[in-house]
């Protein structure tokens, strides 16, 4: 009789644990991409004369093709997506703002073999979402989960960088000035709220309201004040105090 209650307790426990496991599993490659050497690139668009087009506003009748672009190449440039790529010139991470430079679109994370292994997207209103991916399949949480559908992160993220080469028509490569970064979060970076809540302190109490008031939102840029255990400090943009938040719930901004 105690066999059979422990067996049903595992039972119980057992998606939980699964849960764990793959976020576990696919944070350590997260982890793993973020503290390598990344080489940044982003992707712009050329008009018909091969001229790189400046109007974040444009017309897509406008682009003929595209290119990618090292931090010397891109002024005034619109930029469409930052793209990060390692010593063996693949893409480990993309970034992607809306178009108005503001708030997060999405962020996604790629293995080796250019799969898509992690994401972040946001609509730019409440409904945002993760993506954790494996050899399962996809594992994904919709917020709030009255929206939730199971296609919703196709239109945001790119399911390999496969994708991104047919979807652009270019062969994926790093300029040969690309400049040299990694996202070990340090003070003073700027960086993307990947929650709707922040903590009052570390393994505190959670909220949706910093200090001075600001209201968090998923997606929010903010600013590194404090690194401690694990956790980061952040402010808002503009320096007000907000609160901690785990470091696996930001993304650093380079």
């Amino acid at each position: 009789m105690r066999m059979i209650i422990i067996l049903h307790i595992l039972f119980l426990l057992s998606p939980y644990t699964f849960a764990q496991n793959y976020k576990e599993t696919i944070q350590a490659e997260i982890d793993a991409i973020n503290e390598m050497s990344l080489w940044i690139a982003y992707l712009v668009p050329l008009d018909s004369l091969g001229k790189v087009i400046e109007d974040e506003y444009m017309d897509f009748n406008q682009v003929h093709s595209y290119k990618i672009l090292d931090d010397g190449q891109i002024k005034n440039a619109n930029i469409l997506f930052t793209m990060y790529f390692d010593s063996d010139n693949k893409i480990r991470k993309v970034f992607k703002r809306w178009a108005d430079g503001g708030a997060l679109h999405s962020i996604a994370y790629y293995d080796s073999n250019g799969r898509l292994i992690y994401g972040v997207y946001s609509r730019g209103d409440e409904i945002h979402g993760k993506l954790y991916a494996d050899a399962s399949g996809f594992h994904i949480e919709h917020f709030p989960e009255a929206n939730e559908c199971n296609d919703c992160f196709e239109a945001y993220l790119f399911l390999s960088t496969k994708c991104i080469e047919t979807q652009y028509s270019i062969i994926l490569q790093s300029p040969p000035n690309a400049k040299r970064t990694n996202f070990m979060p340090q003070v003073g970076d700027s960086a993307i709220l990947c929650s709707a809540y922040i903590y009052s302190l570390p393994d505190g109490e959670k909220t949706t309201e910093g200090e001075d008031g600001t209201a968090v939102s998923f997606g929010m840029p903010v600013v590194i004040s404090a690194l401690t255990n694990g956790w980061c400090r952040v402010n808002s943009i503009f320096n007000a105090h907000i609160g901690y938040i785990p470091i696996q719930d930001i993304e650093i901004i380079k």
